[in-house]
């Protein structure tokens, strides 16, 4: 079975590439197997070069179909135009998911949507889910998005309690990716249609 390779954000070189499969010692054979892949009851291990610089890592193909990367490859830069505070705990939640340290990545998510709210006026003093029904009740953000804030901040919460169930991989992915969108929405869209408003001279 042939390896086509995947693409991650490299740990070495911090740019978004494309792993190679490097070759071993040996010709290939005829299907594409070499010296380089090795295979056990755990899945498929192969050495990974990055296109860019040429730097290797482990790849774990795993029976469950998820790829795992030694060193871990390093989490998608979170976008400028989120403030650098909130962009911090988002960078910070992403990291402890490539190493998956799970609950602390939701307890930072959690923050991050804290933070959000304390930025756009909310009490800093008051609760969490009281600065989420704030900024409801000010319109600037929807039914929708008052949601995915309270989903984060029912999983950040459980996350910090030792009594509460495990966060799990999915957990953390759909959070962190709840916290994304919502900044996004809250940042990033206006920042670029402020831009182009810019660019055309409209008023």
């Amino acid at each position: 079975m042939r390896i086509s390779g995947i693409s991650i954000y490299c740990p070495w070189c911090h740019r978004y590439t494309f792993l190679n499969v490097g070759r071993g010692e040996g010709e290939y054979e005829d299907d594409y197997r070499c010296k380089s892949i090795f295979e056990n009851n755990t899945g498929r291990w192969w050495i990974g070069e990055c296109n860019h610089c040429k730097k290797c890592v482990l790849v774990h193909e795993t029976i469950y179909g998820r790829n795992e990367i030694f060193p871990s490859p390093l989490p998608e830069p979170t976008d400028e135009r989120i403030p650098e505070h909130i962009r911090n705990d988002l960078d910070e939640a992403k990291k402890c998911f490539s190493i998956s340290a799970y609950r602390a990545c939701a307890v930072m998510a959690r923050r991050a949507i804290q933070n959000a709210c304390i930025d756009k006026g909310c009490n800093p003093d008051d609760r969490l889910v009281n600065q989420i029904e704030e900024l409801f009740k000010k319109g600037i953000i929807t039914m929708e998005m008052k949601d995915w804030a309270t989903v984060v901040r029912w999983v950040g919460n459980d996350a910090a309690h030792p009594s509460n169930p495990e966060v799990t991989r999915e957990d953390a992915e759909d959070i962190l990716n709840l916290a994304e969108q919502l900044f996004h929405i809250l940042y990033v869209a206006p920042a670029i249609a402020e831009e182009m408003r810019k660019r055309k001279r409209k008023s």
